[in-house]
């Protein structure tokens, strides 16, 4: 049965990533460093710390890190966690790191970025990430490489749900350091408004997500809930609970067996006690802040969520950064006198929102990707002309953040880190990008959203040190940078100057994020506003001498206005913070013991990490050669994986066994991916039947099978990058094949051909696509282009040639997010390959009679009907429902008639399998009609299942 086979093969190998930050590193991230990079290494007894060639000077302060975070975050599991590489990456800037199995290893993207925090960055990123390892190592520390790494994996992935091992890792680099993550007010905001707004949505709906609403994810209800366990369980609860997960691994929905056994209910049982509890404290810590109203501008009734960032008046417009479901990100403006707004530039990928503006000129950065090497990008700045709206990109291959216009000549500052992760105010020409001047920080140092003084010699500025953060302002005559406020925990964000001694910036000095004047003199705070959720982004106009802001409510944030004038008083609390793991470390005998503390005795060794031995790495057996990518023809059999570390090299030995025909297969196949052309050779050694005519016999066949060598190897140079809103992806591609068939079961048959020797395919591809919205079905627009070439050069006899092209458009349909597909498609071969399709074929091609193929034309229009975010108990949580029609036609040249030879519908769902996020599942229901007078059957059902992570 097929879905039987899809259904185990998922149970048992469900897989999953951990991720620090952002989650968009695949199940099985593969891709690589630049071939440039020379990596070096420290190893020690407990872990192996790679690492490239500019970050050899702090390369022993991070393997210092590692060796305490491993120390620390382990006591809890009562483990010696194994050893482990650390892999430290300088040249991807998006903020990230995670922990997998199959192969063991943590991968960290030290760049910081421009996304505000109240700690640096990877001393945090090594305490979270090995916190995952502890969680590994405690449930799985017995099935390891070379054979049990990918089962160790899957037995992980189905027992330990994802909301407590990102909640405990999150706890975790809450409570022993002196940020985190549960420290910000801005982390609980999304949950905290949502209840006291009443939209109550389900534990479902907050683990699984949603398409509609803003759900904060797994790591903020991870967090709580297991802030709520350490606070209420014994010390050092975690090593009980997985040594209970282990006594019966094979339990369905394990955890909630535990759960029980230690607090009475299940995982949403937890889940509600924790919510009913933070209720009544947000109640109380809010209850200051609800008196204060304030009117929405550009206050229109979406349907769903929406963001109006970063709002900035100039004359009688405003303009902000457009986030919804519905569409990508754009900046907009908004006219106030005719209260209405206007798109005016999609901003592409950006880190996190930013633009600024001056009489001439809209500057934001923007994030670009190497085509060929996916671990490295960029982020440039963007230059549009405001009265010609002409675009241009300020620079290149850079590494900038935050830019913004001087006010008194053509430059721009920005925030540069280089790859030793060392930070940069740096001001560049806004004539040719070129740079006018670099002021260094102290090591370690990092510095956030700069803004300039009227007078344009001076920036205010954030900065971030391993012992906390402060507001500083830059000097450009002297390069001198100075505190302005004490070192703290606060998350600041967007600091600017007021008039006379004071600045405005974002804090969250009441426990909430709101906007405060201080006084650079005394440090003396005022509070502006008294957003009950938060308040950010703050904007002053010296003209109107309002303060723009953005306020948060649970549909997305909202652009409000208030008086500068305004101050209110600071409530008086003894803890600002509604610090839910205040209870936990009571319970916790490691608190206050810092994991990144120095250890003076520590000695480390630098070598270069090179040589043979880091191309093999056999890790697992499996039952998929391909990481269950696809269970498209999926067939039983066993695999042994090698995949090195670096991602450069993949082995796979295995044998596999053909159902439909009953005969085996053994391979051996290799990737090579670190050069700029990847490479890969496989050997098959494989049985194959086939049936054959008898002389004067029309109506009659033999049966007949042989055994066959085959031996394929490939050349390919796949490019991709981005350009503002749209994604560019093309690539060449080489192929070639030996083929040697023996052990033929009859010897009476004529013109068997036993060797087919090496075949050419080349294919040349181009794509162009508009980038996705979430509810998007199709790319808005999009061309897609593809010519594929193959014949047999060296063959005397079995001589052919084909040649294919496919493309494939994109156009918007009727209505937001539905979209057409048109797909054409066409194909001329001789010889060997005269009846060979080697385009895609009308949907129902076998249920009539045959008619060689030249061309098919698919017209395809899908929609979506509803968001129902509806759960079948355990079993499915449904978050989309889709529906479509499609015609499809072949050999358009011969038919003058506009009939199809097939058309149909289709009813789709989106859906989570069991409670795990990942997996992404589809569900589709096919009506096929034939349009064909010797069809078969002139109506087909069909149905689908199929699935993204």
């Amino acid at each position: 049965m097929k879905y039987k086979n899809i259904i185990i093969s998922f149970l048992i190998l469900f897989t999953l990533t951990i991720s620090s930050k952002n989650t968009f590193a695949q199940f099985f991230e593969d891709s690589q460093a630049p071939l440039s990079q020379k990596w070096f290494k420290i190893e020690t007894p407990n872990f192996k710390l790679i690492f490239p060639e500019e970050m050899k000077d702090k390369a022993p302060t991070l393997a210092n890190l590692v060796h305490n975070s491993l120390r620390t975050t382990s006591r809890n599991y009562k483990i010696t966690p194994r050893k482990i590489p650390f892999i430290i990456h300088n040249t991807n800037l998006q903020a990230n790191g995670f922990v997998q199995l199959s192969p063991r290893k943590s991968e960290l993207y030290s760049t910081a970025g421009a996304e505000p925090d109240n700690q640096t960055w990877l001393p945090n990123l090594i305490l979270h990430e090995s916190r995952h390892v502890s969680q590994f190592d405690k449930l799985t520390g017995k099935l390891g490489a070379p054979f049990f790494e990918q089962l160790a994996l899957a037995y992980y992935g189905l027992t330990v749900p994802s909301w407590f091992f990102e909640g405990d890792a999150t706890l975790t680099e809450t409570i022993y350091s002196r940020g985190g993550r549960g420290r910000l007010p801005s982390f609980e905001m999304p949950i905290k408004a949502n209840f006291q707004s009443k939209q109550n949505y389900s534990f479902d709906k907050y683990l699984l997500g949603s398409f509609k609403d803003i759900v904060p994810s797994y790591y903020t209800i991870g967090y709580l809930m297991t802030s709520t366990l350490k606070s209420e369980l014994s010390p050092n609860y975690e090593a009980d609970l997985f040594s209970e997960l282990n006594k019966r691994p094979l339990y369905p929905y394990n955890i909630n067996r535990v759960l029980k056994k230690k607090t009475g209910g299940n995982s949403r049982h937890l889940f509600n006690k924790t919510i009913t509890k933070l209720d009544s404290i947000w109640e109380q810590k809010t209850a200051y802040y609800h008196s204060q109203k304030y009117t929405e501008i550009n206050g229109q009734n979406n349907r769903y969520y929406n963001s109006n960032l970063l709002p900035k008046s100039n004359g009688n417009l405003i303009y902000f950064i457009k986030q919804n479901p519905e569409k990508t990100n754009a900046i907009y403006t908004y006219d106030n006198d005719k209260k209405s707004e206007s798109q005016l530039v999609k901003t592409g990928i950006q880190l996190t929102p930013h633009f600024d503006i001056n009489k001439e000129y809209i500057v934001w950065d923007e994030l670009r990707k190497d085509p060929r090497y996916n671990k490295r990008t960029y982020s440039v700045i963007n230059l549009m002309n405001r009265k010609t709206g002409k675009i241009k990109t300020l620079t290149k291959q850079s590494r900038y953040y935050s830019p913004i216009f001087s006010p008194v000549d053509e430059s721009i500052a920005c925030i540069e880190v280089d790859l030793s992760n060392t930070s940069y105010l740096t001001l560049i020409s806004l004539k040719n990008g070129s740079v006018i001047k670099r002021i260094k920080t102290a090591d370690s140092e990092q510095l956030q959203h700069p803004a300039f003084n009227p007078t344009g010699d001076k920036v205010i500025a954030i900065r971030l040190s391993e012992i906390g953060t402060a507001l500083c302002e830059i000097d450009l005559k002297s390069d001198k940078i100075t505190n302005i406020t004490s070192w703290g925990d606060q998350q600041y964000e967007r600091p600017q100057y007021l008039t006379g001694m004071d600045i405005l910036v974002k804090a969250n000095f009441n426990g909430i994020d709101n906007i405060y004047k201080i006084d650079r003199r005394s440090e003396a705070k005022h509070l502006l506003t008294k957003a009950p959720f938060g308040a950010f982004n703050p904007f002053y106009n010296k003209e109107t001498k309002q303060l723009l802001f953005n306020n948060y409510q649970y549909n997305g944030y909202k652009i409000s206005e208030a008086s500068i004038d305004t101050a209110f008083t600071i409530k008086p609390e003894t803890d600002y913070f509604s610090h839910y793991y205040a209870d936990a470390v009571k319970k916790d005998s490691m608190f206050n013991i810092a994991a990144t503390a120095p250890d003076s005795n520590q000695h480390y060794t630098i070598t270069p990490y090179k040589g043979l031995g880091r191309t093999f790495n056999f890790h697992s057996l499996s039952l998929s050669s391909s990481n269950f990518e696809s269970f498209d023809n999926f067939k039983p059999g066993i695999f042994w994986l090698s995949n090195n570390i670096l991602n450069t090299t993949q082995i796979a030995l295995g044998y596999e066994y053909d159902t439909d025909i009953r005969k085996g297969i053994y391979s051996a196949e290799l990737t090579y991916n670190k050069y700029f052309p990847k490479f890969s050779l496989r050997y098959e050694n494989r049985g194959q039947i086939a049936a054959a005519n008898i002389p004067n016999k029309p109506d009659s066949s033999v049966r007949f099978d042989w055994r066959e060598h085959y031996v394929s190897s490939q050349i390919s140079i796949p490019l991709s990058f981005y350009r503002l809103d749209y994604t560019y992806s093309m690539g060449f591609n080489f192929a070639t094949a030996y083929l040697k068939r023996y052990n033929l079961s009859r010897n009476d048959l004529k013109n068997f051909n036993y060797e087919t020797a090496f075949p050419l395919t080349y294919q040349l591809y181009f794509n162009r696509n508009a980038r996705m919205a979430t509810m998007d079905q199709y790319p808005r627009w999009g061309q897609n282009f593809s010519i594929t070439y193959r014949h047999t050069p060296f063959e005397n006899k079995a001589k052919g040639e084909i040649l294919s092209a496919r493309t494939v458009f994109y156009l918007p349909g009727f209505m937001n997010n539905h979209g057409f597909q048109i797909r054409l498609s066409a194909q001329a071969g001789t010889g060997i390959y005269e009846y060979i399709n080697d385009i895609p074929l009308v949907s129902g091609f076998s249920y009539y009679k045959y008619e060689k193929v030249k061309n098919t034309l698919l017209i395809n229009y899908r929609f979506p009907i509803a968001y129902p975010d509806f759960g079948v108990g355990s079993l499915a949580y449904i978050k989309r429902i889709k529906g479509g029609v499609f015609a499809d036609y072949q050999n358009i040249h011969k038919h003058k008639e506009a009939a199809p030879k097939s058309f149909g519908a289709y009813l789709s769902f989106d859906f989570n399998a069991f409670r795990y996020p990942l997996p992404d599942f589809e569900f589709v229901v096919k009506g096929t009609y034939i349009n064909d007078n010797t069809a078969t059957q002139r109506i087909v059902p069909t149905v689908s299942l199929n699935y993204t992570y």
